[in-house]
């Protein structure tokens, strides 16, 4: 009889992404690039992987690749090559019981679909006719590779289909519960997690609405690092509120949708692209539950910029361009245009539409009322601010190659930016700057490192996703100069930053 495949970190990586190998070998592409512009090695750019090499690394028939390959794979990943090729456990319960009754996904889903119309009619809630699960969905609760547990009324059918609480299903002997993780800087929120009963619903209401705009004000200041535990203690909060009220109203599936919202962009900023995707679809389902048309758009522009941050532009536009269809006046739109659909076109090469974009933007700030002043929290879920926009739209100009106009908006917002306590404007702004004197016909280097390299302090020893591309991207754009010795101290400053792994986000219980 043939072994079974060993299951390895990297392939549960790889099928959680649905990466093909084609997409693999376009991501390997990709770091390959990276690496050997941060570590000023050509030849790194040119390492090959032949498709049998990633078929012998899916079924983990090696366990020590050579040096060359186990650092791209470091760089790609953020985990030792060791770590990735090592076999994981294979699964939780639910797999085991799946497997013992010979179902595969149609006959699962088979299953499923006659048990939620059981339960609907039982319980007499009809939606629960009508919740779905998909292959990808049934092969993470196989695997084990969580977000966490599923959500309510999944869970409540699984239950009724296996007769086990569905912890129980879901359960797996790798997931370690770091209690690091969920250390919460708010009292009352722990507090109001022992609450129960419809006399505290009131109190725990507002103590979310307000934890949300607490964690909006800090978060720039404290990042996701530090604010992710907080933000899922806010998410079990208001879970509690959704399962403790007799029909949940739209309040409190507004602030459902938002503390999934905040944790969505807190892993688009840490990288995580898969829990980002997670989080959006739980903020997406809240927002249409509490028929809130303006958070259903803050969500679809969170997914887009999880998608350009992937390196996947044209689902970064669609989810943008599918986000403004909502209310294409709204002052949410503003973030879809300049944020989501004119970055993604001018790096798909568009630079014309992605001027249109920014004029879109601009314009339709022009016809607001109000908008807020200076420049708006990134994770914010209010419109965007002129400052905000014209920050995005100097990104946006600075891909279609216009590095005049990127010198013009920064000198607009020059005074906002500097007095703003967002370290990471500044790191992003100053990034993009010093990018567009490389683009100059006649390119200031010595300028452009300066501002590179004060902008990676500013952006501190944890940058986010958005900053640590972006620097990647000025080194990319200052090889012409390599041989100079300040792009060589930008490169080894940029490659300790980059080389030092960011502390956990979230356990995978926890989500």
């Amino acid at each position: 009889m043939a072994q079974a495949p060993r299951i390895t970190k990297f392939r549960l990586e790889v099928e959680r992404q649905n990466w093909t190998y084609e997409a693999f070998v376009r991501r390997w592409r990709k770091a390959c690039n990276e690496l050997a512009a941060l570590d000023r090695e050509p030849g790194l750019a040119l390492l090959p992987l032949s498709r049998r090499t990633y078929w012998r690394w899916m079924n983990g028939e090696v366990t020590a690749p050579q040096q060359a390959p186990a650092r791209v794979l470091e760089h790609l990943f953020g985990l030792p090559a060791k770590t990735l090729l090592e076999e994981q456990p294979r699964g939780t319960l639910f797999a085991a019981l799946v497997e013992q009754r010979n179902w595969n996904y149609p006959a699962f889903a088979g299953h499923w679909e006659r048990s939620r119309r059981e339960l609907a009619q039982r319980d007499g809630e009809p939606r629960l006719a009508d919740v779905r699960v998909t292959r990808r969905t049934y092969m993470h609760w196989k695997s084990g590779d969580l977000a966490g547990l599923p959500r309510p009324d999944a869970a409540r059918i699984l239950e009724y289909i296996f007769g086990v609480p569905v912890a129980k299903l879901m359960d797996r002997p790798s997931h370690v519960h770091h209690e690091g993780a969920t250390a919460v800087t708010g009292a009352g929120l722990a507090r109001a997690g022992t609450m129960s009963g419809d006399g505290n619903s009131v109190g725990m209401q507002r103590l979310a609405a307000e934890t949300i705009d607490s964690i909006v004000r800090r978060y720039e200041a404290r990042g996701p690092y530090e604010l992710a535990g907080e933000a899922l203690l806010l998410r079990r909060v208001v879970h509690t509120l959704l399962t403790t009220a007799s029909s949940p109203d739209a309040e409190q599936l507004t602030l459902a949708s938002k503390a999934a919202g905040l944790l969505a962009y807190m892993a688009v900023n840490a990288g995580l692209q898969e829990l980002a995707d997670t989080f959006c679809a739980e903020a997406e389902s809240f927002a249409i539950g509490a028929g809130d048309t303006s958070l259903r758009m803050w969500v679809h522009g969170t997914r887009a910029l999880n998608y350009y941050y992937m390196g996947d532009y044209r689902l970064s536009y669609e989810a943008a361009e599918a986000g403004v269809a909502l209310a294409p006046d709204s002052p949410q739109a503003i973030r879809l245009l300049v944020n989501g659909q004119a970055r993604a076109l001018a790096r798909l090469g568009d630079g014309k539409s992605a001027g249109h974009a920014v004029a879109r933007a601009l314009s339709l700030s022009e016809r607001q009322a109000k908008l807020p002043v200076g420049i708006t929290s990134c994770i914010s879920f209010q419109p965007y601010s002129y400052a905000r926009t014209l920050a995005n739209a100097i990104t946006a100009h600075l891909s279609a190659g216009d590095p005049k106009r990127v010198l013009q908006y920064a000198d607009e917002i020059e005074d906002l930016v500097a007095g703003s306590d967002s370290q990471w404007t500044k790191a992003l702004v100053g990034l993009d700057v010093a990018t567009a004197l490389l683009q100059q016909p006649r390119p200031d280097v010595e300028r452009a490192i300066a501002l590179g390299q004060a902008a990676v302090r500013t952006g501190g020893a944890r940058p986010i996703e958005s900053v640590r591309q972006r620097s990647a991207e000025l080194l990319t754009s200052a090889r012409r100069w390599r041989n100079e010795p300040l792009v060589g101290e930008y490169a080894e400053e940029l490659n300790a930053l980059q080389r030092t792994p960011p502390p956990e986000l979230l356990s995978t219980t926890d989500a």
